[in-house]
């Protein structure tokens, strides 16, 4: 008697692993880029809105300092090109939103549209869900990353430290595994709360207030400076401005690097749990589907 074959749907229910995992994140990436695509006025804003947050920072700066040069920016980190200073972290700022709103918003965006339960169903880990999500918004944060610095270059006089380019993906990746424990915690406000944009805003207006990215660290209130060297985002625009801006020579590598690595451990793990707890809470109340 012939052998029957197993269908696709069985090898799909039969796959497992890292590798099955990473595809089907993928497919949620490749998902979410053809809902987009799918609308052009999307495609525009995703092109225009890098520049409408950075370039008011160009014209309020030029406007205090009168040049391209600050001698009280100098005194405080070391060089006194605020263009180059302010880029670099607005840039980075682009990348990091994309990742807190895409990608904290995006269980909500499955829930809107009826699709949530049926994600959850299917054979793959749920916090896949958040990474593909995550993998989605990292390329398309990443592209306005390189559009931003590309017209700063060409437009503002920008310039960047070629050889620091490698060692800045690296601290983009180490930033990566930090910002998911937060997003991770973002996700579960979500999903209780449903409309938590405003506990989304708060969460993220305060990371972005806190981060080094029009101005240093030392200028920010003591008590508010506290809260900038446990944020990873601190140390993510620290560290991928210093490198872009020094190259390997950049002297405060070894603390970006360190830092970086205590505080993935630290909201990985943490988000994790808190993850897992709130999934099964929601499952448990039949909340999926509620609005």
């Amino acid at each position: 008697m012939e052998k029957e074959q197993p269908t696709i749907f069985q090898k799909m229910w039969n796959r497992e692993g890292a590798r099955a995992e990473l595809r089907a994140a993928n497919a949620l990436a490749l998902k979410q880029w053809q809902v987009e695509f799918s609308y052009p006025p999307s495609v525009l804003w995703f092109i225009v809105m890098p520049f409408l947050w950075f370039i008011p920072l160009i014209i309020a700066g030029m406007a205090i300092t009168g040049g391209a040069e600050s001698t009280s920016l100098e005194g405080l980190v070391g060089t006194s090109d605020w263009i180059t200073y302010i880029a670099l972290g607005s840039a980075y700022t682009g990348l990091a939103i994309s990742m807190m709103w895409g990608t904290g918003q995006a269980l909500r965006r499955e829930q809107n549209v009826g699709t949530l339960e049926t994600l959850m169903t299917m054979p793959m880990k749920k916090e896949t869900l958040v990474w593909g999500s995550m993998l989605h918004n990292l390329q398309h944060g990443g592209l306005g990353v390189i559009l931003q610095l590309t017209a700063s270059i060409l437009l503002f006089g920008v310039t960047l430290n070629w050889w620091g380019i490698i060692p800045a993906l690296m601290i983009v990746c180490l930033s990566v595994i930090g910002m998911q424990g937060l997003i991770f915690a973002i996700v579960c406000v979500v999903l209780t709360a449903k409309q938590g944009w405003m506990i989304v805003e708060f969460i993220s207006s305060t990371l972005l207030l806190v981060a080094p990215i029009s101005y240093p660290i030392a200028v920010l209130p003591t008590v508010l400076q506290y809260f900038s060297y446990v944020s990873p985002l601190t140390w993510s625009v620290e560290g991928f401005r210093g490198f872009l801006m020094d190259g390997i020579a950049y002297s405060g590598a070894f603390n970006a690097i360190v830092a970086l690595i205590i505080l993935d451990v630290i909201f990985v793990i943490l988000g994790g749990l808190l993850f897992k707890r709130t999934e099964r809470y929601v499952r448990k109340k039949g909340a999926l589907s509620q609005f």
